[in-house]
């Protein structure tokens, strides 16, 4: 049956399980919204910035276990929705960015919006294909879903000249392709299990792709089958239940010298899901690079990024719900003399950390007394999100994330992904609890999107750590060019004010004891609300004196 490419393309889009687009609408792709407009199964979230489109799309995808899905108009939308396309790949999130195009006769004439998108994003998509033909559609479209998905994760942008889409095609909805997802070969699952029961101090390192439950159970018996402490990487918090007895903590930014210095002892590291970029090893330093001082295990489904930064012991390119359901399978001799120690030694130094004690201050809010207040009042099903900056230090110490809730955070630091991750979640997962946390400098580059949830129902609750700075900045500013700060103050509105303008509750806390009832009061509110929180410049992240 004939149709145009559009629709041929939002076909193949809904055979292949996608239910949801998020984009700002745009003259460019006029065709495809219109196949858009009666389709039984896709959904479209128009959002209020490119940028707030492609977290929402990130979220998803992360929410789903498939590709989020954007489309964005040329040339100004695309660049505003390039900050998702880097946060995918530094988190290694499948992520599909269709964008709207100049007409093929107007290609390549310098035209009014056009950019070279395969110049633009060939260092940070997977690929990007531009469709000259619609009878390319359908393929073009399985190919960029199946390399989304392939290996590590990543984005692919999808390039459609404006006249393409209206082409007449009599295009097949194309089957998923079968790909087996790469397994670790017996030979070396025999060399990691010797290495683990020699091992007197090992260390599991969890990383971003360990994002499904069966990973999770699995890493959670290999845990307790072969003893290890488990440390998530940057934003893992929730790859494990952060009270069980092998948990040891998550990766920072930077970290307290005491946990620093602990984990050097281990001599043992297998690292799984994760790049070792970094923020993992600490500026390259654990475990150091180019050659480690114990032994490493890196497990990653993509060669590519195997031993790029640190040798290993032994590379594995292998999936890591393969591997570690593969791992957990095997029995395991008893642990060496000194294991069980070791572990305690490590959990006790992250319980040490995590134990809130107030700290009041002469000028503001304690905002580690509101990650407290939200550790009682959430509901077992929360769903946390995160912006990136200094205020996220006390959400990952004494946020304490349990089995059942999810923290979804951006390990590439980029800003304001906090409104748009709630408003992705509060959609996607209508009747559980959905909790943000930003700081006032992420909160007014996207909470914009507050207007977007407001629109499609999407019930959450913002919290906003307000101290007029943009604190990680401040911070480094203070570090390496003390008493000389340059662009760093910020005044902010009454975000209390602003929500109400939405039409949403507002509370403002600018005192340590209004902070139990009015967090109380919020999470219990039945629908979204903001809670602005005054907080303390004094102390610019959870771990200064």
């Amino acid at each position: 049956m004939e149709s145009s490419a559009a629709e041929a393309l939002i076909n193949q889009l809904s055979s292949f399980g996608a239910d949801r687009v998020f984009c700002v609408p745009g003259e460019s792709y006029l065709a495809a919204l219109d196949a858009m407009y009666e389709h039984p199964n896709i959904e479209v979230v128009s959002c209020r910035h490119e940028g707030g489109a492609g977290f929402m799309a990130l979220a998803d995808a992360r929410l789903t276990q498939r590709p989020g899905v954007i489309f964005t108009s040329r040339g100004p939308g695309s660049m505003n929705a390039a900050i998702a396309l880097h946060a995918a790949q530094q988190d290694g999130v499948p992520l599909l960015v269709f964008i709207g195009h100049v007409t093929r006769q107007e290609s390549d004439r310098n035209s009014f919006q056009e950019v070279d998108y395969r110049r633009t994003f060939s260092d940070i998509a997977k690929a990007v294909f531009e469709i000259h033909e619609g009878s390319r559609v359908v393929d073009t479209v399985s190919r960029a879903w199946h390399l989304a998905t392939s290996g590590a994760p990543g984005p692919v942008v999808i390039v459609l000249p404006e006249d393409m889409l209206q082409d007449r095609v009599s295009a097949q909805v194309i089957p998923p392709a079968v790909s087996r997802r790469p397994a670790p070969a017996s030979a070396e699952l025999d060399i990691i299990h010797r290495r683990l029961a020699a091992a007197k101090r090992p260390l599991l390192l969890a990383g971003g792709q360990i994002n499904t439950e069966k990973a999770r159970t699995a890493l959670q018996q290999v845990a307790e089958r072969w003893d290890l402490p488990v440390l998530g990487t940057f934003k893992q918090q929730d790859v494990m239940d952060n009270g069980h007895c092998n948990w040891v903590g998550q990766i920072g930014f930077t970290m307290p010298a005491t946990v620093a210095d602990s984990l050097q002892q281990a001599d043992l590291i297998v690292a799984v899901g994760t790049r070792l970029g970094d923020i993992t090893t600490q500026g390259y330093t654990f475990p150091k690079a180019p050659v480690p001082d114990q032994d490493v295990i890196q497990v990653y489904p993509s060669a590519d990024d195997i031993g790029r930064n640190t040798t290993p012991y032994l590379g594995v390119v292998a999936d890591s719900e393969c591997f570690l359901t593969a791992l957990a399978s095997r029995p395991a001799p008893p642990p060496p003399a000194g294991r069980h120690e070791w572990v305690a030694q490590l959990k006790d130094n992250y319980r040490s950390l995590s134990i809130y004690t107030p700290k009041p201050s002469q000028s503001g809010v304690d905002f580690g007394g509101v990650v407290e207040a939200v550790n009682r009042h959430c509901r077992p099903d929360t769903i946390f999100c995160l912006d990136s900056g200094n205020f996220a230090t006390w959400v990952h110490r004494y946020l304490s994330i349990q089995p059942g809730q999810r923290l979804l955070g951006s390990a590439s630091g980029a800003m304001g992904s906090g409104v748009p991750y709630a408003v992705a979640a509060g959609l996607r997962h209508t009747d559980r609890m959905v909790v943000t946390f930003m700081g006032d400098g992420g909160a007014l580059m996207t909470c914009n999107e507050l207007a977007t949830a407001v629109h499609y129902g999407a019930n959450i609750k913002i919290i906003i750590a307000d101290n007029s700075l943009y604190g990680t900045i401040r911070g480094f500013q203070e570090k390496f060019f003390p008493g000389r700060p340059v662009g760093t103050s910020l005044t902010s509105p009454d975000f209390a004010a602003w929500a109400e303008a939405f039409g949403v509750r507002g509370w403002t806390i600018d005192d340590d004891s209004q902070t139990e009832d009015i967090v109380q009061q919020a999470l219990n509110h039945p629908g979204s609300a903001v809670i602005h929180v005054k907080q303390s410049p004094e102390r610019l992240n959870a771990f200064s004196p």
